[in-house]
């Protein structure tokens, strides 16, 4: 799930924000951004609600719905470890002061750009800086801004208004991995720095695992908020990704044994109804571990003979390994709400409404998702089992 999010944003007052960017950097001189508050105090916080389902895994299907946030609120990005998870160097030698050959856990620093260049302030003081993992991280913020309140979420067919399913609230319902790289915290796997983070959310009951959707067939999920209003989304689900092209590349079981000496250009399509696909990498390091190693949306500006948008993908520089490759097809709505950077200021983009057709933040689409595993090796590598 790592890839909604990716998932994850923050919602804020972008007009307010800009204004206050503005003034920012036409002046010389140090500003707090809670010098700002008196201009964000009359705004009111509202529902931001990002929905998928999955055409052909539903149980993967999440709905979530969190409440927008000011940055203004200091209360949430603080600059401490507000829960306590932030773990300071570890002094094996028990001097009192942190050695470079002691592990620094979270007490990493931060990065120093221009002519500091390669200082790390803050590196090994057993202080939790701002900036360090766990400290303003999103196991602090999330829960924070997540509206775990609502009465009810149904899914229906469109025209039919047959029932569907019922979606239930989990703090698990999905996750993505925020990675530091070599310079970050050390890690049970030496090779991915990173850490997992989990949002929640609304997934389907366990009682309708057994759904499954159609593409082309219409569907409305209706949400109930505790205060009493209706709000809905319609979204039509279309076909994976289709006609996968890679040459110069061999296929042992299931998976796509790719040579560092070649050149991998990977080609396929979408459907007509969208030109908008998730690309999604994964690391592989065992059986039941791995890391989100590339996440993005890609859109498709060419079609070929057939009329099909054609997406190409060349990879370079993979370090070698093995990967799982999720390729998805978005819905229109969601992959061009996505594609617009989510600009807030734009509601529009939403398909969400009330009962008064007012307009809800979000968006509400599907995906249709393929699998399946590359092994990137050296040209003489002939352990490809």
């Amino acid at each position: 799930m790592n890839h909604i999010n990716k998932l994850v944003k923050y919602s804020i007052n972008f007009p307010l924000l800009l204004a206050v960017f503005q003034l920012l950097f036409s002046c010389t001189e140090e500003l707090s951004i809670a010098d700002f508050e008196d201009a964000f105090k009359s705004y009111e916080q509202e529902l931001r609600i990002e929905g998928m389902l999955n055409l052909t895994d539903f149980p993967k299907s999440v709905i979530r719905v969190d409440r927008t946030i000011l940055i203004t609120d200091t209360s949430l990005f603080n600059g401490l470890d507000d829960n306590g998870d932030w773990l300071s160097y570890s002094d094996l030698n028990g001097n009192g002061k942190w050695d470079a050959d002691e592990p620094l856990n979270d007490d990493i620093g931060i990065r120093q750009h221009g002519p500091g260049e390669g200082v790390f302030e803050g590196r090994g003081n057993g202080i939790a800086d701002p900036g360090e993992p766990h400290v303003d991280d999103y196991l602090e913020i999330l829960p924070k801004i997540h509206d775990s309140t609502l009465v009810s979420i149904e899914l229906r067919e469109t025209d039919s208004q047959t029932f569907i399913a019922e979606f239930e609230w989990s703090w698990q319902a999905g996750y993505f991995d925020e990675g530091y790289g070599a310079e970050g915290p050390p890690s049970e796997i030496d090779e991915a720095t990173f850490i997992r983070y989990y949002y929640g959310g609304y997934i389907p009951k366990s009682e309708y695992s057994a759904v499954e959707l159609a593409s082309g067939t219409s569907y409305t999920i209706e949400l109930e908020p505790t205060d009493g209003r209706t709000i809905s989304a319609s979204t039509t689900p279309v076909d994976p990704p289709l006609n996968l092209l890679w040459p110069g590349t061999t296929v042992l079981n299931d998976t796509t044994i790719v040579s560092s000496e070649n050149y991998a250009s990977l080609t396929w399509n979408t459907p007509l109804e969208t030109n908008f696909c998730g690309v999604i990498l994964d690391e592989i390091f065992s059986d039941d571990s791995s890391r989100g190693f590339y996440s993005s949306l890609a859109v498709a500006i060419n079609y070929d003979d057939t009329g099909l948008p054609v997406y190409p993908a060349n990879f370079v520089g993979i370090p070698l390994g093995l990967y799982k490759m999720i390729l998805e097809s978005y819905s229109y709505e969601y992959g061009n709400y996505v594609y617009s950077g989510l600009p807030l200021r734009d509601r529009e983009l939403s398909n969400w409404r009330d009962q008064a057709g007012n307009v809800i933040l979000g968006a509400f689409g599907a995906k249709s998702p393929i699998e399946f595993y590359i092994r990137f090796t050296a040209p003489d590598d002939s352990s490809n089992d």
